[in-house]
């Protein structure tokens, strides 16, 4: 039975971090592209794994390089949305439940946030968490979101957007698993502003 869907949007081809990257030293023990210059960490990630560790960091210089798409995604896990995107979820009363932060340099994209959060069911998904971090006290890699398991869920979801509570993949890149309601889900794709997404296994 289907709850829900889980976003798969393609990729913006950019960094909200940088453009600027520099080799983490191979004794350092992770295998990550750090941002920064003459080997200067990124102020808004971890000094030792390069995880983000500021939620809220937008890069004031930054433009979304695929402009005709609604919904577009960096390599290092922002999800940015079209201003004709953020009209409609207004129109449905969707934007409650979601942050939409403004781009300095480009009015017409905002990244993108559900503030509503859904309990990922790692250890039935057997999601594997590695290379453990002692300065941010996370792990550089988290390895297994999809299919989708969610705790807590015994019904199908029918409205709104939501997160999961864990971020997957390594290093900067780690992002949350955006998961939309069904009818929710159906509208935007109706729109034509969402033409990939995925079904959420029954918890």
């Amino acid at each position: 039975m289907v709850i829900a869907y889980y976003m798969s949007i393609h990729d913006d081809g950019t960094h909200m971090l940088g453009p600027d990257t520099y080799r983490v030293p191979t004794d350092a023990g992770y295998y990550d592209w750090r941002f920064g210059i003459d080997g200067t960490p990124h102020p808004a990630t971890c000094p030792t794994c390069g995880r983000k560790t500021d939620p809220a960091y937008i890069n004031p210089h930054f433009r979304v390089r695929r402009r005709k798409r609604d919904l577009t995604a960096t390599y290092d896990g922002y999800v940015l949305v079209s201003a004709r995107f953020r009209r409609f979820c207004e129109s449905n009363n969707w934007h409650h439940d979601v942050q939409f932060a403004k781009l300095p340099a480009d009015d017409d994209y905002f990244a993108f946030k559900p503030s509503r959060t859904l309990e990922f069911d790692a250890e039935r998904r057997k999601t594997r968490f590695e290379d453990h971090c002692p300065e941010c006290g996370e792990y550089f890699n988290v390895i297994g979101a999809t299919p989708v398991f969610l705790r807590n869920v015994s019904q199908p979801l029918s409205e709104g957007f939501f997160r999961s509570d864990l971020e997957f993949a390594s290093g900067h890149e780690q992002h949350p698993l955006i998961i939309l309601g069904i009818e929710t889900a159906q509208a935007v794709e109706a729109r034509g502003l969402l033409k990939r997404y995925n079904k959420t296994n029954w918890n």
